[in-house]
């Protein structure tokens, strides 16, 4: 990508684009290594704004190409808050759009390996547990990204108001809100420690019924995202006792194969059943397994490093 036309390499400051005809002040072409930096922040905010990498990439890719179509004359003052405004507008729009169509049984946000996420968000990976993002999914679409660049970037507020044509003292309220509710009525479980998904895991391969459902909270909920493509259940099963059930006989069906993998900063476990992949996440609320993440949707499992022998169809 011809980067000769991008200004101002800075942090973001919420200045405003030059008036057309003003050539920006002090302007200097982006090198590589501030473009992929840049870049990387475009990837995690529209990550942690749409649940999908690929959504991130494309907004992230288009901002930047923008960008670069500008005349030189027209360039911003600050690219950096002109790349993160476009960038997060493209990801509301996608936003928005995926949540008008159509699909088939739970929607789960992509998982992602966690070597590929921006170092600055790794640091931060209990904010990017699939648990978290999805219960991002319960906030407006408006919620979502001013929290998120607040709360991870922080941004000021009248820089978000500004991406998001917002006031400043709606923008504090929006903040405000997603955070009651991220820790009250959608809080998400807490991470697996490692003590508790090993017993799970033997407690099912054994095939012990009664040992599975002692790991589980009474209201245990799994969730499976397929949207279809392949056999998974398209509703979710709650309850320990029917979620045991559920884990047991999958476990027969993979034949005992179960392989740790790292995904979205925590460990996953990556199954092949009839030549299907699925990687499988926990959740946990007062040191029982509550919540398990199925993921089955081949579209969404092309950026996980799993075991040789652990692709789907191996």
């Amino acid at each position: 990508m011809t980067a000769g036309v991008l200004a101002g390499t800075g942090a973001s400051t919420g200045e405003q684009a030059a008036p057309p005809g003003a050539a920006p002040p002090g302007a200097a072409p982006f090198d590589r290594a501030a473009l992929e930096r840049i870049r990387r922040r475009l990837l995690g905010i529209g990550y942690r704004i749409t649940g999908t990498w690929a959504d991130a990439e494309d907004a992230a890719d288009e901002a930047l190409a923008r960008l670069v179509a500008l005349d030189p004359a027209d360039a911003p003052r600050n690219a950096e808050a002109w790349l993160t405004t476009v960038a997060t507008r493209l990801c509301l729009d996608r936003l928005r759009r995926r949540k008008r169509e159509d699909y088939i049984g739970a929607w789960l946000p992509e998982p992602v390996d966690t070597a590929l996420l921006p170092a600055e968000l790794a640091e931060q990976r209990d904010q990017l547990r699939i648990a978290v993002l999805l219960a991002y999914e319960q906030l407006g679409p408006d919620e979502r990204a001013a929290f998120v660049l607040r709360e991870a970037y922080e941004l000021p507020y009248a820089e978000i108001a500004e991406a998001l044509h917002a006031a400043v003292p709606t923008v504090r309220q929006w903040v405000s809100r997603a955070r009651h509710r991220l820790q009250t009525d959608v809080r998400p479980p807490e991470p697996a420690p490692d003590e508790l998904i090993t017993r799970l895991v033997e407690a099912v391969m054994s095939g012990d019924l009664e040992q599975t459902i002692a790991v589980l909270t009474s209201d245990a909920r799994v969730l499976s995202d397929s949207n279809g493509k392949v056999n998974a259940a398209r509703r979710d099963i709650v309850g320990a006792r029917k979620c045991a059930y559920f884990l047991v006989k999958a476990m027969e069906l993979a034949e005992g194969a179960v392989a740790p993998v790292e995904v979205n900063g925590e460990v996953a476990l990556a199954v092949v059943s009839r030549g299907v992949l699925r990687v499988v996440q926990v959740g946990v609320v007062d040191g029982r397994v509550d919540r398990l993440y199925f993921h089955c949707n081949p579209d969404k499992l092309t950026r996980l490093a799993v075991p040789e022998g652990f692709a789907a169809g191996g």
